[in-house]
């Protein structure tokens, strides 16, 4: 519940590695920082861009009593806070992924039935306006029946610059749980499909002289429409690309193309060829439609993008198919 004297919501933070941006752009507007709990290297980092007190352990900042618990700590350790926070009445808001184990996300389900409190995971893409857009004219009917889509996230690895943790693919998850976990829910919320099965493969070429990074997996998915899709990404561009995400979906009568850098979306069909669509919606936050009460990442879903997340991870480490329904 929001704080009623400022009509803001008391969050507290645990861990400060990444995406907190989607929380500090509402400072002061929808959200109040009561306080933050972080490693000690990231505590003057934390302590100016929150501009809130510091405490030692998660269990302190509990005490406070937060409305709602951002968690975004390193990806191995997230769901002992998660399952702390529930416990002590907060709603919580997750960065992906929410856990890299499936008996831990088993308990913090439990745990979601029992208190009956609210978990939000940033599924960004579900806000960004090109990717709207995309859902838009897949649902339309414009392109006829989906027959195939190909979800493509790249990013630089940034070896030099990223912590050790995030480096090794037992502690980050690899590239199912820390990154293609958006293109596999973005699959199913763009086609209002099921995946109902997955084969996967993930290694690393770029850098042989460490065994724990990844830095390429890919993510073979069937659709419970007959449809199919290839969910795929990569740490290895160039210093000169920051990041290239695209999307190819493939209809019986007509195609379409998202390049998300450029904010484009083109679709070719009976009327047009490679007809650009001008009109994006405007971007939106799913923090805000969360503490709004909506429902543009449901709870449900952002479950089922880390148990998809995980059998992806499963089915590479067994070359099996993985049933995901």
């Amino acid at each position: 519940m929001a704080d009623s004297a400022a009509a803001l919501w008391k969050v507290g933070v645990i861990g400060g590695e990444t995406h907190l941006v989607e929380l500090t752009r509402l400072a002061g507007t929808r959200l109040r920082f009561i306080g933050a709990a972080v490693r000690k290297d990231q505590q003057e980092s934390i302590r100016c861009t929150l501009k809130c007190p510091i405490f030692d352990t998660h269990r302190a900042l509990l005490a406070e009593r937060p409305d709602v618990v951002a968690v975004a700590n390193e990806n191995d350790r997230r769901g002992g806070p998660i399952l702390d926070a529930l416990d002590a009445g907060c709603d919580v808001i997750v960065d992906k992924p929410l856990t890299l184990h499936a008996d831990e996300q088993q308990r913090i389900e439990a745990k979601l039935r029992a208190t009956g409190k609210r978990l939000l995971m940033l599924l960004t893409l579900r806000g960004a306006p090109p990717y709207v857009a995309l859902r838009d004219v897949a649902l339309s009917g414009r392109l006829g029946d989906l027959a195939f889509i190909h979800i493509r996230m790249s990013v630089q690895l940034k070896r030099q610059k990223r912590p050790a943790w995030f480096l090794d693919s037992a502690r980050s998850g690899g590239l199912f749980l820390d990154l293609l976990i958006h293109g596999l829910d973005y699959l199913e919320w763009m086609t209002n499909r099921r995946i109902v099965n997955v084969t996967a493969a993930t290694g690393n070429l770029a850098h042989p002289d460490d065994a724990a990074i990844r830095d390429h997996a890919s993510v073979y998915c069937r659709l419970d429409s007959g449809a199919t899709a290839v969910v795929e990404g990569q740490r290895m561009l160039p210093d000169t690309t920051g990041s290239d995400y695209r999307v190819h979906v493939a209809g019986t009568r007509g195609y379409a193309d998202l390049e998300m850098e450029a904010s484009r979306l083109t679709v070719t069909d009976a009327q047009a060829v490679a007809g650009l669509v001008e009109s994006l919606p405007p971007a939106m936050s799913v923090v805000e439609d969360f503490l709004n009460g909506g429902c543009l990442v449901p709870q449900a879903a952002a479950l089922r993008a880390n148990r998809l997340a995980l059998a992806a991870g499963q089915a590479a480490a067994t070359l099996d198919t993985i049933e995901t329904r």
